[in-house]
């Protein structure tokens, strides 16, 4: 027969390792902290076509990396699911550079160019004409920009292109409507259309009246 004492010492035993047991099963694990370190947030391409735009549009602020999202809003859309799908519509939707007005709106947005990379897939074709055609919709320009910026015309001369070049009026729904700058374009080069535009030679042979109209309209 076990002594006082000794049951008495075997049940503090059992009753300190049921609440030990306890105390495992219900204690919440402690957070980890983490220890984290700078990455790349913008390459040395990107830093160049930033600077490049920056100083083609002195005046307006260039945006890098913004989702489509931040930039548009769908219109007219008072049903709440219409509007929850058209949020969900941009999701993913990026542009590489966005140039916002005094007003922050949205005027042009820029994609460099990967073509070095591997051959688009379908399906990545399919979502790049759907963006295509929902900035067409906002009315707002996406410029393909090919190769890097020591290959491109000034900033002056890319201004004035924008200045005259219009969206085509017409065309399939879908239909890519960007603007091409490909490399070793300058004042007697034309860019590479994928839409309906005037060419940089065209532009630069604008003489008199019509001359100063378009240089006004680089300069507003």
């Amino acid at each position: 027969m076990v002594s006082t004492p000794v049951a008495i010492f075997l049940g503090a035993i059992a009753v300190l390792a049921l609440l030990l047991a306890w105390k495992f099963v219900t204690a919440k694990p402690k957070p980890r902290r983490f220890r984290y370190q700078p990455c790349v947030a913008i390459t040395p391409l990107q830093t160049q076509a930033l600077l490049y735009l920056q100083t083609a549009f002195s005046e307006a602020v260039v945006l890098p990396q913004r989702p489509l999202a931040n930039l548009l809003v769908a219109r007219h859309v008072q049903a709440p699911d219409a509007a929850l799908q058209a949020r969900q519509a941009l999701d993913g939707m990026k542009v590489d550079f966005a140039v916002c007005d005094d007003s922050g709106k949205t005027r042009y947005v820029f994609d460099l160019d990967p073509s070095s990379a591997a051959p688009e897939s379908a399906a990545t074709k399919l979502r790049n004409a759907e963006k295509n055609r929902i900035l067409k919709s906002a009315g707002v320009r996406l410029i393909l920009l090919k190769g890097n910026p020591s290959q491109w015309p000034t900033p002056a001369e890319f201004r004035l292109k924008l200045a005259l070049a219009a969206l085509p009026t017409h065309g399939p729904e879908g239909e890519s409507e960007k603007y091409v700058l490909a490399p070793g374009q300058s004042s007697q080069a034309s860019l590479s259309p994928e839409s309906s535009i005037m060419g940089m030679t065209v532009l630069m042979t604008l003489e008199g009246e019509e001359a100063e109209t378009a240089w006004r309209a680089a300069r507003e």
